[in-house]
């Protein structure tokens, strides 16, 4: 009877180990500060808290005995990869859009002197 509490953990911890690094970057950009940085620093901030996310429910799964180290090495290795492909991807700033700005800051820094 023990065993089906335990299967019914494994498999909650195998469902929030799945979607709670995908869910992390679109919390992030949401309810904290780390939108106002620049893209390439956001990527990097925000691929990094997937990770550790990822990384503690799945060391949570590894020592329940779910799966193995290689198996903590993927996931943490996928969802960082995935949440920065996210975070590109979901990037409202365009080229286009970065290039105008940097013409009107230099015209706006010469008209002044």
């Amino acid at each position: 009877m023990a065993e089906d509490g335990l299967d019914g953990i494994d498999s909650i911890l195998g469902f929030i180990i799945f979607f709670a690094p995908i869910i992390t970057p679109f919390v992030l950009v949401t309810f904290t500060p780390i939108r106002q940085l620049r893209q390439p620093i956001k990527c990097f901030s925000i691929a990094f808290v997937s990770g550790v996310v990822a990384a503690f429910f799945s060391v949570m799964a590894m020592l329940r005995g779910t799966f193995g180290s290689r198996g903590l090495f993927l996931i943490i290795g996928i969802s960082t990869m995935a949440s920065a492909l996210i975070s590109f991807s979901l990037s409202s700033e365009t080229i286009t859009e970065k290039k105008r700005d940097e013409l009107v800051r230099k015209s706006d820094d010469q008209s002044w002197r």
